[in-house]
């Protein structure tokens, strides 16, 4: 019996003993499981807690989105308005005005359209003569304010000017409008130089080449108003103006336009036949010629009053009579010139003709050069018919010492002078242009009109004075820079036939009166002319 309990002990603790691995393995599994879904847990936690972190970020990525939206927007606008504040900008700056200094004063648009400049020419003058014959003399020669312009429009290019003479008796000089078609056809119109006398003549004031001309009025003409066509060919090669005037003079002289509807007719030609050559003793050659012809109710003021010497207070001839019918006048000449380097060499023949002269004698008061004078009384008359001439030969020669070179313009502004290689300077040791110059020239008039007529007891000769002179110019030229040059001229001048020169011997010292003992007369006459031109 204890046997058997002994033996059923036995299999029951077998028994347990066989069950333990088995539970030690459900135990396992079951810790693993709950290992597993802890860990799970923990994951879908982080997982949870992840996509929420991503969706804060997102809300607040969307919100700087718009918050950069909205500053875009207004960035855009602020564009936007810049935008077209430049563009308004742009629109200004195209009508807006800039001003700046270069060689001169000037207004001008960004687009370079329009461009105005202000200046002006100033000659003071140092005369001294070897006689108190002429009066020795500081003198303002010339004091001319000037304005021109440039304008680009309607596919035309547009120059005019406005130049005013303000010494002694002020006057308007220059004032026309040119239009520029294209080279071939370019019409100025209004009150400027006639273009026939020469180069000389034609020459601007500021950059002449003696103190004073050696072909001056009536040879060569004074301002008129009219109408003026300037043609370039074959790149300037071949240059022409064609032009008609009032033949009466400027503006001041015949307020009311012009004494009649003759008018005068003017050619001018320019030839420059190896212009753009490499060789340079023949790319300098100049060839010019121009012929005046008009029909003339009465003699001009300016014209046919006088013919001043090159020393200027003298004269070569006066005209006596203030009424003269001139019927026909003619002016015509021809020039060569040559610039090679440094060197130029210049000769002009120009001559003035008058054709069937009548001289008037009258009682009244008829105002001075006005053809009424043909209503009042007269009391004498007396005709020159033919034709009857004042001419002027001039040959010059010129040299820059410091190698700087003149120019030639072009068929109406004629001689340039150059800027200095080398300004005028204290400071640095350098001192400008130096140029030396030379002169000759030769008067001829027509003697008939010097000779002495008396009709009904009125003097009715035209002229008095040297038919035949010469002169002989010798200059220096200083050129500190562009807008300032020194200019040294001494004179001899020599009356061959007549006369001889005339100087003034009134107290005034004018010309303007036929009181006996006005005038004295001179075989020869020395002067040292010296001038400083100033152009701001």
């Amino acid at each position: 019996m204890r046997r058997l309990k002994f033996v059923v002990f036995l299999g029951f603790l077998f028994l347990l003993v066989m069950s333990v691995p088995a539970f030690g393995e459900e135990l396992k599994d079951s810790s693993t499981v709950m290992l597993a879904q802890a860990t799970s847990r923990e994951d879908m936690k982080s997982e949870l807690d992840a996509l929420k972190k991503k969706m804060d970020d997102m809300r607040s990525l969307e919100q700087r989105i718009k918050t950069l939206e909205k500053k875009l927007e207004e960035a855009e606008k602020v564009t936007t308005k810049v935008k077209e504040e430049e563009a308004k900008l742009q629109e200004d700056k195209k009508t807006r005005a800039i001003a700046y200094y270069r060689d001169g004063f000037f207004l001008e648009t960004p687009d370079k359209n329009f461009r105005l400049q202000f200046g002006g020419v100033l000659h003071f003058d140092t005369r001294i003569f070897e006689s108190d014959r002429s009066a020795s003399s500081f003198d303002i020669r010339r004091a001319r304010y000037d304005m021109r312009g440039y304008l680009y429009k309607w596919d035309i290019e547009h120059m005019f000017r406005l130049q005013i003479e303000m010494a002694d008796q002020p006057y308007l000089r220059n004032a026309y409008w040119m239009f520029k078609f294209r080279p071939e056809f370019n019409i100025q119109i209004g009150q400027f130089k006639i273009p026939s006398g020469g180069a000389d003549w034609l020459t601007e004031e500021a950059q002449v080449n003696f103190v004073e001309y050696a072909t001056g009025t009536p040879v060569s003409p004074f301002f008129d108003r009219g109408i003026n066509i300037h043609s370039f060919f074959l790149g300037g090669k071949i240059q022409t103006n064609l032009a008609a005037f009032t033949g009466a003079g400027i503006d001041t002289d015949v307020t009311q336009g012009d004494w009649d509807s003759n008018k005068d007719y003017v050619v001018r030609l320019l030839l420059v036949p190896f212009k753009g050559s490499k060789n340079k003793y023949v790319k300098g050659l100049h060839f010019a010629g121009s012929y005046q012809d008009g029909l003339q109710s009465i003699k001009t003021i300016r014209g046919e009053a006088s013919s001043r010497t090159e020393n200027y207070e003298s004269r070569w001839y006066r005209w006596k009579q203030p009424f003269v019918d001139l019927n026909e006048r003619k002016r015509y000449g021809g020039e060569f010139h040559w610039l090679v380097g440094p060197a130029t060499l210049s000769y002009e023949f120009n001559r003035v003709e008058w054709e069937n002269l009548t001289v008037y004698r009258y009682n009244g008061n008829s105002p001075n050069f006005s053809p009424s004078y043909k209503a009042d009384q007269i009391k004498a008359t007396y005709s020159y018919p033919g034709r009857y001439h004042d001419d002027v030969h001039q040959v010059w020669v010129s040299y820059f010492l410091t190698g700087e070179e003149k120019q030639f313009e072009d068929v109406f502004f004629a001689w340039r002078q150059p800027k200095p290689k080398k300004n005028f300077s204290l400071k640095d040791g350098t001192w400008g242009a130096w140029e030396v110059m030379a002169r000759y020239a030769y008067h001829n008039t027509s003697s008939g009109l010097f000779t002495p007529h008396t009709v009904a007891g009125e003097d009715v000769t035209i002229l008095e004075g040297s038919t035949k002179g010469y002169s002989l110019t010798g200059g220096l030229r200083w050129i500190w820079n562009p807008k300032v040059r020194i200019m040294l001229d001494a004179n001899y001048l020599k009356s061959t036939e007549g006369q001889g020169i005339q100087v003034a011997q009134t107290a005034g010292g004018t010309f303007d009166t036929n009181a006996s003992g006005a005038r004295a007369f001179k075989k020869s006459e020395t002067a040292l002319l010296m001038r400083l031109i100033l152009t701001p």
